[in-house]
């Protein structure tokens, strides 16, 4: 049950104690957290705001959240590919709480579903957008005067739980994305997620190096390049997430195009003249990956790292060992069967104890 509203000011309080101040929008009535249980602060608040540019800030999610990764490029805080990181980041966040809302009407409830949205997610993942919303909030407090105290709060208070991966591509959608692919860069980016289990990174510093198709078992060999050999070569260094260089048999069902797509490079499979900068990556693909996604599954939350999961996935659902599915990722075996156990099939475990066993019918069956 709310509390009697100020009408006087407009602002009244939630039953958890919170005061707020009504506020018409854009035609629309909105909520404006104050984020104060106390009166006498909420009522400075309000009387504060009240004419002032946080209240009347009409910025979207959408367009505040432009603005934002503008600030940060011009002060040079982000680069051109991190800040086209950290936007994919918040436009995950700015759909699930709605493009248009206005961002002084967040709320803390907002961070906590959609956090649950994405209990699925890595813990890494959670974090990365945990980082960049803080830095988001942080703007709107400092930059824009937004009393955002609350949700930043609740942000930095919130404790990730850990918990098996959910998200994951069938082989028919992963077919149906490299159908869909305009380019061969694409095909290529999809084709080492899927079907070979690389990370981001690994991807963007794959090298014609990596692939051999004479052997007798054609593999991918995932390497770590160090200084001293990738100056020599004329290349960028480069290192596992966790230092594990591994072998990943290649599938025959890609391996003559992968043969033929790899054939045509000097070194790099994918922008080969790009050089790595003050960036996290070498070259970022994640506008083209989400163009080619959204266009195929406007409906899921997909992202390159997806891609990973889907191989491990599908080969659990085959059976394939937790053994060798955590060679292939360069995981541990605890990690890989924490997140993958739960898709292998039970029928084959439970069939190997073996009775002649013919049941008969019950009485009222048989009547």
């Amino acid at each position: 049950m709310k509390r009697k509203a100020k009408k006087t000011l407009g602002i009244w309080q939630k039953d958890s104690g919170l005061w707020y101040y009504r506020k018409q929008i854009g035609g629309k009535r909105y909520s404006v957290p104050l984020n104060t249980k106390d009166y006498a602060e909420a009522l400075s608040r309000a009387l504060k705001i009240k004419d002032t540019e946080s209240i009347n800030y009409k910025g979207s999610m959408e367009s505040a959240i432009a603005e934002f990764i503008k600030f940060k490029v011009a002060t040079g805080k982000y680069s051109s590919f991190s800040a086209e990181d950290k936007k994919g980041s918040l436009i995950r966040f700015a759909k699930h709480v709605g493009l248009t809302l206005p961002v002084q009407t967040l709320t803390p409830k907002h961070i906590r579903s959609f956090f649950e949205l994405k209990s699925s997610c890595a813990e890494s993942t959670k974090s990365g957008y945990k980082a960049t919303l803080q830095s988001f909030f942080t703007w709107c407090i400092e930059e824009k005067k937004l009393f955002l105290h609350e949700c930043k709060r609740a942000l930095q208070g919130y404790k990730f739980q850990t918990c098996a991966r959910k998200d994951y591509l069938t082989l028919q959608e992963v077919q149906t994305l490299i159908n869909s692919c305009k380019d061969d860069e694409s095909t290529f980016i999809v084709i080492c997620g899927a079907f070979l289990g690389m990370r981001k990174n690994e991807i963007i510093h794959s090298r014609k190096s990596w692939f051999d198709f004479d052997s007798l078992v054609p593999v991918c060999f995932i390497q770590n390049l160090d200084k001293t050999s990738a100056a020599r070569m004329g290349l960028d260094p480069f290192r596992i997430k966790n230092g594990k260089e591994r072998r990943v048999p290649i599938n025959s069902c890609v391996r003559e195009w992968l043969k033929e797509f790899v054939s045509t490079k000097d070194h790099y499979c994918i922008a080969s003249q790009k050089r790595a900068g003050k960036t996290r990556y070498r070259y970022n693909y994640d506008k083209k990956f989400s163009g080619l996604v959204n266009k195929v599954f406007p409906e899921k939350d997909i992202a390159s790292h997806t891609l990973r999961h889907s191989f491990a996935t599908n080969l659990a659902i085959n059976n394939t060992s937790i053994g060798f599915i955590a060679q292939y990722l360069g995981d541990s075996v605890r990690t890989t069967e924490k997140h993958y156990a739960q898709f292998l099939p039970t029928v084959t475990s439970v069939d190997v104890m073996k009775i002649d066993f013919k049941p008969t019918l019950t009485s009222a069956e048989a009547a």
